[in-house]
């Protein structure tokens, strides 16, 4: 597997995720590509994701139309952390056949995570909302802190 060919790949996401991440890192006062990390880590930490999960727009969600997928390189996404964020997914999804199956699962988490943090946003401020996270993290992992 050539972690080459990853690092300079360019990942799509859905219209309705690269809305959400718009809405976020707005809220939140960052990039985008923070964002879309942080979404990487809270999916990863979620589990095992399945092939066909597709990103699910919930009841009265308000987001900016027109949009086309977020287009992001795989040099901006993983930095100089590509052996941890392959250590983490491998972990998580067990033995990866190929770079693109790698590939595969970084969109799938990466909007999933998106799709985490979000329902997580109850409209208040980013303290909240990044607290909220935190809480579920701590409710989802039980006493292994």
């Amino acid at each position: 597997m050539s972690l080459a060919k990853l690092y300079n790949t360019t990942m799509m996401s859905s219209e309705l995720s690269h809305a959400r991440l718009k809405h976020l890192a707005a809220k939140i006062g960052v990039t985008e590509d923070i964002v879309s990390r942080l979404a990487l880590g809270v999916s990863i930490h979620e589990g095992k994701i399945s092939s066909g999960w597709k990103p699910k727009k919930k009841e009265n969600e308000n987001l900016q139309q027109g949009l086309t997928g977020k287009s992001l390189r795989g040099k901006t996404l993983f930095k100089n952390e590509l052996p941890l964020w392959m250590m983490l997914l491998s972990n998580i999804e067990g033995k990866l056949e190929s770079i693109d199956e790698a590939r595969s699962k970084f969109i799938l988490h990466w909007e999933r995570g998106i799709e985490l943090i979000s329902s997580q946003d109850d409209e208040s401020d980013w303290i909240h909302l990044i607290s909220n996270l935190s809480n579920t993290s701590q409710h989802s992992s039980g006493s292994q802190m």
